[in-house]
């Protein structure tokens, strides 16, 4: 099965997205590769996806390759399967990528198509939407300062990331 992804750059400019067709049974290895290459990055720095609920919470973190020798090895992106982590039920991942500069993605499933296209090579980049600003976007942690109108914005996947409390972060 091949999966339709749409990766949603967090930006405070226009929107910056890429579609993705990938192969369910690749890695969220795979899937990180091309997603560094299709935004432009130089793929040197670490990354994570975050599995989410429904309300897009973060998750449990499977990381590009583990800091703590005492996590299992198996939590890494290259042994985890979109398939597992990915689905109609479960549509949505968190992504960072550069955990100092933060650049942060949503990625939802749009569809699944039954069957690979003959003669086409994924995971593919099949519309790319903006292009990728230099800088990502300040994140204001600073709850106090934030207009309450913010958290009614359903137009905006990241709402949830200007809401945390110190105490939230994993």
């Amino acid at each position: 099965m091949i999966n339709q992804l749409r990766v949603i750059l967090e930006t405070d400019k226009d929107d910056v997205y890429r579609d993705i067709e990938i192969e369910e049974d690749a890695t969220l290895e795979d899937l990180h590769n091309v997603i560094v290459q299709s935004f432009d990055f130089d793929g040197i720095e670490p990354a994570a996806f975050y599995l989410t609920d429904e309300e897009l919470n973060q998750g449990m973190e499977i990381p590009l390759f583990s800091f703590d020798e005492t996590k299992p090895v198996n939590n890494v992106m290259g042994n985890t399967l979109i398939k597992d982590v990915l689905s109609k039920e479960n549509p949505n991942l968190l992504y960072v990528y550069d955990f100092l500069n933060m650049w942060r993605f949503l990625i939802h499933l749009m569809d699944q198509k039954e069957e690979k296209e003959p003669g086409i090579e994924y995971p593919q980049v099949v519309f790319a939407q903006g292009i990728r600003p230099e800088d990502p976007p300040e994140i204001n942690f600073d709850n106090s300062s934030q207009d309450d109108s913010f958290d009614d914005n359903l137009d905006n996947p990241f709402g949830e990331f200007y809401d945390y409390d110190d105490d939230e972060w994993n």
